[in-house]
């Protein structure tokens, strides 16, 4: 059962209690209220029970259980209340993030090149990349794009690749109002039209690629991860590399492996010990 949350109400009516406990105690009631109903399977409880069992003001428990309703975490069942369809929608997201993580290192370590290099995985929000997982090789970089870390879509080989996936009006619709983008260093876009006009490159060839646009001296390869999480996202896989080591010799092996990862990583069902076919630029 949840831990009882001592909280009672104040004698003037206001609920005062909890913010020295707390610095978002609407947050911490609302996931006390979630583990209640949790616990009480498809059962529905109204304000008044829940208040008994937390020990909270029946007011506060009402506004709250009001405001996860209105955004699908709970769900109204006659006077009560019982877990919505959102809770299940979030736990899917989780799971199939965890699963493609998981996917992602597996995938990684089978890599006939791309193993030996830095590889990375992230996902499209807004303008920026989330940076999901990294696999470090025997030649790793140092990097900006620590795990958890956020990075302009703009600039980065993930970014672009991801970017380059949208349709025409979504794109349109996150690059509105834009007219300078961000830089970190004097290769990177800084203009619309030239990201633009990447984007298209991108399409062309397959992949996209950031020439020295994130740090001096290193380059990387992106290309989009199809199929997964409809409606976040899109996920897109990277590999990174000291730009001298980039060889013309090299690079088509690594795109061949990047794209046998990001295969592997939109389609878990293929066989996992699909050896990658050399294919030119």
């Amino acid at each position: 059962m949840a831990d009882r949350v001592e909280d009672a109400p104040s004698t003037d009516g206001t609920d005062a209690a909890g913010a020295g406990d707390s610095l978002a105690p609407a947050v911490t009631r609302a996931s006390a209220i979630l583990d209640v109903l949790a616990e009480n399977g498809s059962i529905a409880l109204g304000p008044s029970e829940l208040a008994r069992r937390l020990g909270l003001p029946k007011s506060s428990i009402a506004n709250i259980c009001g405001a996860l309703a209105d955004v699908g975490l709970l769900r109204r069942v006659g006077t009560g209340f019982a877990l919505g369809r959102r809770l299940a929608e979030l736990g899917g997201a989780y799971l199939v993030a965890v699963d493609l993580v998981q996917e992602f290192y597996e995938a990684c370590r089978r890599l006939p090149v791309g193993s030996e290099e830095t590889v990375q995985l992230a996902v499209l929000d807004g303008l920026e990349m989330t940076y999901l997982a990294r696999h470090d090789g025997r030649q790793p970089v140092r990097l900006s794009s620590q795990i958890g870390r956020r990075l302009p879509a703009t600039s980065t080989a993930t970014g672009k690749a991801a970017l380059a996936s949208l349709d025409e009006r979504e794109l349109e619709r996150r690059l509105a109002g834009l007219t300078i983008l961000p830089a970190t260093t004097p290769k990177a876009h800084r203009s619309v039209d030239s990201l633009l006009a990447d984007l298209t490159q991108v399409r062309q060839r397959g992949y996209a690629f950031d020439d020295e646009e994130t740090i001096e001296g290193v380059v990387c390869y992106g290309v989009v991860v199809a199929g997964r999480q409809p409606g976040e996202g899109p996920h897109a896989a990277s590999i990174t590399l000291l730009k001298a080591r980039a060889t013309d010799e090299r690079v088509p092996a690594l795109l061949t492996d990047l794209r046998s990862l990001a295969d592997q990583l939109a389609d878990p069902l293929r066989a996992l010990d699909r050896t990658p076919e050399r294919e030119p630029v």
